[in-house]
């Protein structure tokens, strides 16, 4: 079956701030609201960040206002001089500031709450555009707001602006609790269905040569699946693979039931490298396999210094399943907690098999646990050898039946390094418990 017809809303996201083109400041915004407009079905078609200058503020939205249904835009919303979202939004609607008893009201029952009077500086941030709707901030003083910004004159286009705080957890709030519903009645939005697979182990371009193929065979069968958008997202080790139902010329556009229909394929494709479909990454499919088992796990790290327990303690409700962990850095650390012997450690090093295999086999010991992982490797710059060069990570899995194990030889800086070591030593744990039949490879969101 082939969707009705329905236009996706555009929208540009614009983001200001001089500290985003200064590098003071990772944009992390930019993401948050991108992955928001997916999930809504809305296709942004633009991404711009501007200074705090007036003028450039103006320019991007009196431009926005041809072409886009929407207009998502973060930052300048404070109480200082550089902060100037509501001023330029004002003048690109062609209206004067105004002062809004509700947000003056909201500004001065939040510093009450704070215990103390507001400064006069901060009345600024109620004087919105006229006719603006404005947007609560529970959290924070700055008040967003919502107009209707005209498009050029003859145009008949009229863009929906949306203005929320620089601040990340106050943005955050704000688009999902009080943009997004309002999205829901101001424009026809229809979700793209969206297929991720997810992968640790092969390059894309390997994989791109074993499912294209499948891909281009499924072309023929519908109109929709002609119009896939098939994409691949690489983070080392990682690789995801996306498939989307976006909407070709005629508005046809792939259901989720045709794409759920790559599975069988798609998982024979890329086994042993797949651990999952849909967006729950790793160390949340981890967690909840062991957790689903009843099962524990404890981390021994050398190279890694934590990254791994780190990963784990990310997942909430993880303290259901990880006990904890020994860094085990020094090697004196890991014969005293670990209980490898000084013997392996002369005979074969620190970074090696008998040692990987040692340092989990102690862990689960050390901390009573199911299972245990553990790392012990070369991260560099330094300390590498002919035989062992950087990049060198040993990683073992220990539980009742024995130990799995495996070799790495990485290349990259030491900070990479160490991620995908840490990645890699949840992957060896994921393949174990699918191995014993306490995890499978399945949707998971």
């Amino acid at each position: 079956m082939v969707l009705a017809w329905r236009r996706m809303a555009t929208a540009q996201i614009l983001t200001i701030g001089d500290e985003l083109l200064s590098g003071d400041t990772v944009n992390s915004n930019l993401a948050f609201l991108g992955e928001r407009c997916r999930r809504l079905g809305i296709s942004v078609i633009r991404a711009l960040s501007v200074r705090d200058r007036i003028d450039e503020i103006v320019a991007a939205l009196v431009e926005v206002g041809d072409w886009a249904d929407l207009c998502l835009v973060s930052g300048g919303l404070g109480p200082t001089s550089d902060d100037l979202t509501a001023e330029a939004v004002a003048r690109a609607c062609g209206v004067s500031l105004q002062r809004n008893a509700e947000a003056e009201a909201a500004l001065v029952a939040m510093f009450a709450r704070f215990g103390r009077p507001m400064p006069e500086i901060n009345r600024k941030q109620a004087d919105l555009p006229a006719g603006a709707d404005m947007l609560v901030n529970p959290i924070g003083t700055a008040p967003g707001f919502a107009v209707h910004l005209p498009g050029s004159a003859g145009s008949g286009r009229r863009c929906y602006v949306a203005c929320m705080p620089g601040v990340p957890r106050e943005m955050k709030r704000m688009m999902t609790e009080q943009i997004e519903p309002r999205l829901a009645r101001e424009l026809d939005l229809q979700a793209t269905a969206r297929r991720v697979y997810r992968a640790i182990g092969r390059g894309e371009s390997a994989i791109a040569v074993d499912i294209e193929p499948i891909v281009a065979a499924a072309r023929g069968r519908s109109p929709g699946l002609a119009n896939l958008y098939l994409h691949y997202r690489a983070a080392a080790p990682q690789v995801l693979i996306i498939a989307e139902g976006t909407p070709g010329p005629g508005g046809a556009r792939a259901t989720a039931e045709e794409l759920a229909g790559f599975d069988a394929e798609f998982m024979r494709a890329l086994q042993p490298a797949l651990y999952g479909l849909g967006e729950a990454d790793l160390p949340a499919r981890v967690v909840a396999a062991l957790r689903a088992a009843g099962k524990t796990v404890a981390t021994a790290e050398s190279c890694t210094g934590g990254r791994v327990g780190a990963l784990l303690t990310e997942v909430a409700g993880a303290s259901a399943c990880f006990y904890g962990g020994v860094i085990a850095y020094d090697n004196s650390v890991k014969q005293g907690l670990l209980g490898v012997s000084e013997g392996d450690l002369v005979a074969h090093g620190a970074v090696s098999e008998v040692v990987a295999r040692a340092m989990a086999v102690g862990a689960r010991r050390a901390l009573g646990t199911d299972f245990a992982v553990a790392t012990t490797g070369i991260a560099g710059p330094d300390g590498g050898s002919k035989e062992k060069p950087v990049g060198t990570v040993d990683i073992a899995v220990a539980d009742a039946d024995g130990c799995s194990y495996k070799r790495l030889s990485l290349h990259g800086e030491r900070n990479l390094i160490q991620h995908v070591s840490a990645l890699w030593a949840l992957k060896l744990l994921w393949d174990r418990l699918v191995e014993l039949g306490l995890a499978r490879v399945e949707q998971l969101d």
